[in-house]
């Protein structure tokens, strides 16, 4: 009985966070709609739009709430017509769209900040596109989710089942307390805390990884940005940069088999339960404690230490 009941608390102050979040629906916006849906069968949400920042998150079951605003570059809102003419949103049953109509012409794109914000229900699975710049942000909900930005940040938090998929081409990513993760950024950082299963890929530049908490599988690369992980090892790791480094943090005592290489940086080992390679080694492998699962890390250039 006890158990249960701190379970309702943790969920109820839970639903209080998301229901205090910024991106509440009292707010004021040039356009609002409300939408709705059927309780028996999850939410199929789909976004597709030009520009603009789209933000996603738990609200009430039952309804879909949708609201957009629009500022000139003076700080002055847009009115409500700028929306009606250039945004479209369709529903058959359970399965809503919002997408920008397919002329959509904007005075000038480069004057006009724009605003998405869509209250969804607990369960609600997601594919939200953003052509153009705008950050994305995804909050409470079941997935899985599919959430790619051209330009701009992705936050992800309480993605609760399903796996999340977020892409950016420039932009930052960051992820806490999500199922399952794959993200991929062409330039910016990762962040990953208490995730599940993940994967996190940084192709070019000095974006680093900064993993914290993994609680599953974690495969990890960079290319002249550094990797640095710090969590209780639940299954394996796999951890590759071109040129950065790669720093591995774990508690004392833990069971685990290491395999690290870098062709031309330094290995150093700060763990009293492992034997210290010399100065001229480039690769290490032991089994510490006994071995356990496989932490295997290479950098081409860059340097290796586990903590």
């Amino acid at each position: 009985m006890a158990v249960v009941l701190r379970h309702r608390w943790v969920l109820a102050l839970w639903v209080l966070r998301l229901a205090c979040a910024p991106w509440a629906f009292g707010e004021s916006a040039g356009f609002q709609r409300i939408l709705t849906v059927g309780l028996r069968d999850p939410v199929i949400l789909g976004i597709a739009v030009s520009k603009g920042d789209v933000t996603i998150g738990y609200s009430r079951d039952g309804e879909v709430s949708i609201s957009a605003s629009a500022r000139d570059a003076a700080g002055k809102s847009w009115p409500i017509e700028f929306f009606e003419s250039r945004f479209n949103i369709e529903q058959e049953e359970n399965h809503i769209t919002i997408r920008n109509s397919p002329n959509a012409n904007y005075p000038d794109p480069t004057a006009v900040s724009i605003s998405y914000k869509v209250g969804v229900p607990f369960r609600t699975e997601v594919s939200s596109t953003i052509s153009g710049t705008g950050r994305q942000i995804i909050v409470g909900i079941t997935g899985p989710a599919r959430v790619v930005t051209s330009i701009g940040d992705i936050e992800a938090s309480h993605v609760r089942f399903g796996l999340l998929r977020a892409r950016t081409g420039k932009g930052n990513i960051s992820c806490t307390r999500v199922a399952q993760v794959e993200a991929e950024t062409g330039s910016g950082n990762i962040t990953l805390l208490e995730d599940g299963p993940s994967t996190a890929t940084v192709e070019k530049g000095l974006g680093r990884l900064e993993v914290s908490g993994a609680r599953g599988r974690f495969e990890g690369s960079t290319d002249k940005g550094e990797i640095h992980i710090k969590a209780v090892l639940y299954d394996d790791w796999q951890l590759k940069s071109r040129s950065g480094n790669i720093r591995i943090e774990l508690p004392p005592g833990v069971k685990f088999e290491a395999d690290v290489a870098t062709n031309s940086g330094e290995l150093s080992v700060e763990r009293a339960d492992m034997e210290k390679p010399n100065a001229a080694a480039r690769q290490c492998h032991q089994n510490v404690n006994g071995g356990g699962k496989r932490i295997q890390a290479r950098s081409d250039a860059g340097n290796i230490s586990i903590e």
